[in-house]
């Protein structure tokens, strides 16, 4: 039969696994009286004074049941301090502060000692102690003066909320660009002050991240010093520890770091750092635990993958955030981007949407297909890229003029990124470059070879960092060529332009990307950037950005150019030259200049009317509205219209007929282009432009179709057909297309894919609710 004695075999080598030594009666004591009864273990410091008590139970008790008759102990002996246990679930109790809390193993008499004595440093209770330091409205950072923002201090109370109200896990979420790490120093700072922790492990994935943190720390937290642990390095000095996971999980138990060495452990980026040895990390470590990160949930931006979204999902179960009956985050602080950006502490931003034909349809060489997700990794066009680069240099032209513009190009491989380099130095024009030597003091040959730069891991011997601060510094290189170098942890005010040319269905990802440019920089005078988009991250995430365009005037209808004619007319010049042979397989395969052709197919712009004239849908769209708002003053018809009134037949043909006229040509289905909306009559485009009417997004157009196909089937569908449509629902709001050959992938195919989709459906009812549902979408 499993008694207490059992579990106090456990509890004892937990004990001496802590260092205590359970033999010695001045350190450890067992079976001690008190006037509420006989304690199992009294825990004292180095003078022999109690410091805690545990309550020890069998294997079959719930330790936390216990609470009350080990805190009559915990007051008879004068202890701040309660340790349950029943050998195989334990918990430590702060009672004066919070609830009993799992721990994975016990304290050591050094840790437990260090925890009573700043209890008793505070100034009263832990809420007189918080609110006896007063919030910071101006403090010295870097060599300058800075007041405090209006978010820092909400997340600051936030925080002191929180730890009130007895809450261990904290996640911030605050866009980048807004400050966290100084944000985190600031609260540091505060919670030192207060006396209520006074050891803080900072965590970070890279050690690049490691080290700005760390520069923050010692300038902001200089009364407090800090120590930085990389690559296997060991130490215990510090009150602040900066490291890395993997460098921190090897110092975990036995010389090193207790389970109650730390106080404060904070994770930035945390959505990539609580899984599998990681997660074990940070539980080992009995301590507030803080999520720091600027994208684990992008909020505004749509998901396309079920992975990531169960990523963020587990980052809010695992800071004690999700909330179950919505299905949703609820962050303990929040700033996301678009609020940054109304609140002017951030860059406004604007999106260059741009297509080209190899891109987004692939291409056939020497008998292979380059599927369009190819581009970059395992062969590139040159065509493809000096068409990309020339339509980046067309459109940035006039922004160009003002001054040069630091820009980072977001690249596939190292491949691509060598040959991009190549192309925007030989692409420059020579009015550009003379234009630049004389902008920035430099020479034209300086600008010629050094206009872009590749910065990746393995730039400069593997030591890219003089190039990533060559970029930061100095005027040249104005083109920064990244993999996976500059996407997240790189902050630099002066980036103006983001070039889009890596795909990725990773919303955090591209979050991270976008937040490179969105620091304001008063120096130069920025405060807006572009994001040029090449590969339809843009639009795939549904971005709320601003669309940007460079002006453009009504013209023809665009189309292919003619072929350049020869001089003199005497045929072409020269034979073209041979394509080189393919490579070995497995090889990245270089499609040089002149081998395929390639084009700008979409630039956002509507063809309009029969002759065939080419205006920017925003351009139209804005005009529209305008136009409306115009005639509203004076047109009986519009009038008519904006009281609510109805209009007769004859007098909508007459608008209409006034409405489609040059210059614009406005008619419901160029409107309906323009807006992208499936359909939509000229009296919902009036009234959307007079405040009216909205029309629905796309999201609720697929939750309206598919409701309504549901509602229509509703007697003949059952659960696990219910549970099929749901997720055919789900991948159709992430923009996929709905088509026969998606039931085979993932997810479905996680739940028996298309054969199973037939075995409830039926193979000719599944062809038909396929046809039915695209029917429904299309309306």
């Amino acid at each position: 039969m499993v008694t207490e004695a059992d579990a106090r075999i456990v509890i004892d080598q937990l004990l001496k696994d802590a260092g205590w030594e359970i033999t010695n009666k001045a350190q450890v004591s067992t079976e001690e009286f008190s006037a509420n009864g006989r304690a199992d273990y009294v825990l004292k410091d180095t003078r022999t004074r109690p410091i805690a008590v545990i309550e020890a139970k069998r294997f079959s008790k719930d330790p936390y049941d216990a609470k009350e008759q080990a805190k009559a102990y915990a007051l008879s002996f004068s202890v701040p301090f309660v340790i349950l246990s029943n050998g195989q679930e334990h918990y430590f109790w702060d009672y004066n502060d919070s609830d009993a809390r799992p721990i994975l193993g016990m304290p050591s008499q050094a840790d437990l000692q260090r925890r009573a004595n700043l209890k008793n440093h505070r100034r009263g209770s832990l809420t007189e102690s918080l609110q006896a330091v007063a919030y910071p409205t101006r403090f010295m950072f870097k060599g300058e003066e800075i007041e405090s923002r209006p978010y820092q201090i909400e997340c600051l109370k936030k925080a002191d909320q929180a730890m009130i109200a007895g809450r261990r896990r904290m996640l911030f979420e605050m866009a980048t660009g807004t400050g966290k790490t100084l944000t985190i120093a600031m609260l540091m700072k505060r919670w030192l002050k207060a006396a209520t922790i006074s050891r803080i492990l900072f965590l970070a994935d890279r050690i690049e991240l490691a080290k700005q943190a760390k520069e923050t720390f010692d300038d902001f937290l200089r009364d407090w010093p800090s120590s930085l642990l990389y690559g296997g390095k060991r130490s215990l000095d510090g009150q602040i520890v900066v490291g890395t996971l993997d460098t921190i999980a090897g110092q975990l138990g036995a010389g090193g770091f207790g389970h109650a060495y730390f106080d404060l452990v904070i994770t930035d980026e945390c959505h990539r750092s609580i899984y599998n040895t990681h997660r074990a990390t940070l539980g080992h470590f009995d301590a507030i635990q803080i999520g720091l990160s600027a994208t684990p949930n992008p909020g505004e931006l749509r998901w396309i993958s079920e992975h990531e979204r169960q990523l963020v999902k587990s980052t809010y179960l695992f800071f004690d955030c999700w909330d179950s009956a919505r299905q949703e985050g609820t962050p303990t602080f929040s700033y996301p981007i678009q609020d940054a950006i109304n609140d002017e502490f951030l860059s406004k931003y604007r999106i260059y949407q741009a297509e080209s034909v190899l891109t987004f349809d692939g291409a056939e060489w020497e008998g292979d297909e380059i599927k369009p997700g190819e581009w970059g990794r395992r062969a590139e066009s040159e065509d493809r890229l000096i068409t990309i680069i020339q339509e980046y240099f067309s459109a940035d032209e006039e922004r160009a003029l003002e001054r040069p513009r630091k820009t980072i190009v977001f690249a596939v491989s190292e491949r691509q990124a060598s040959i991009l380099t190549r192309l925007f130095n030989s692409l420059l024009s020579d009015k550009a470059c003379l234009r630049i030597a004389q902008q920035i003091n430099r020479s034209p040959t300086q600008v010629r070879q050094e206009f872009a730069k590749k910065i990746t891991c393995y730039s400069n011997n593997n030591n890219p960092r003089p190039f990533i601060d060559q970029f930061k510094y100095d005027p040249l290189p104005l083109i920064a060529v990244s993999v996976d170098m500059l996407d997240t942890g790189y902050d630099h005010k002066e980036v103006e332009n983001l070039i889009m040319l890596r795909p990725t269905k990773s919303a955090i990802k591209y979050a991270q990307m976008r937040g490179r440019g969105s620091r304001l920089c008063p120096r130069i005078g920025k405060k807006d950037f572009v994001i040029y988009d090449f590969v339809g991250n843009t639009e795939k995430f549904n971005d709320p950005g601003e669309k940007y365009h460079k002006p453009k005037e009504t013209g023809p209808r665009p189309g292919p150019k003619p072929p350049p004619e020869p001089p003199g007319g005497e045929g072409p010049i020269g034979p073209e030259p041979p394509p080189p042979p393919p490579p070995p397989p497995g090889e990245f395969v270089t499609i040089p200049a002149g081998s395929l052709e390639d084009e700008i197919r979409k630039r956002e712009i509507l063809i309009v009317w029969p002759e065939g004239l080419a205006i920017d849908r925003v351009t139209y769209r804005e005009k529209w509205s305008e136009k409306i708002v115009e005639l509203k003053q004076k047109d009986s018809e519009i009038e008519k219209i904006f009281r609510g009134e109805e209009l007769s037949e004859q007098e909508w043909e007459d608008l209409a007929s006034r409405l489609n006229a040059p210059e614009y040509y406005f008619d419901e289905k160029s409107l309906c282009r323009a807006f992208e909306q499936p359909s939509g009559s000229l009296s919902d485009f009036i009234r959307a432009a007079l405040g009216l009417f909205k029309f629905p997004t796309r999201e609720e157009r697929i939750e309206k179709a598919f409701n309504t196909w549901v509602a229509e089937h509703s007697s003949s569908i059952n659960p696990a057909q219910a549970q099929m449509l749901r997720l055919l629902k789900a991948r159709a709001i992430v923009g996929e297309e709905i088509e026969m050959r998606m039931f085979s992938q993932p997810p479905f195919s996680l739940w028996g894919g298309r054969v199973r989709m037939e075995q409830l459906f039926g193979k000719d009812q599944l062809i038909q609710i396929v046809d039915e549902l695209n029917g429904l979408l299309a309306a």
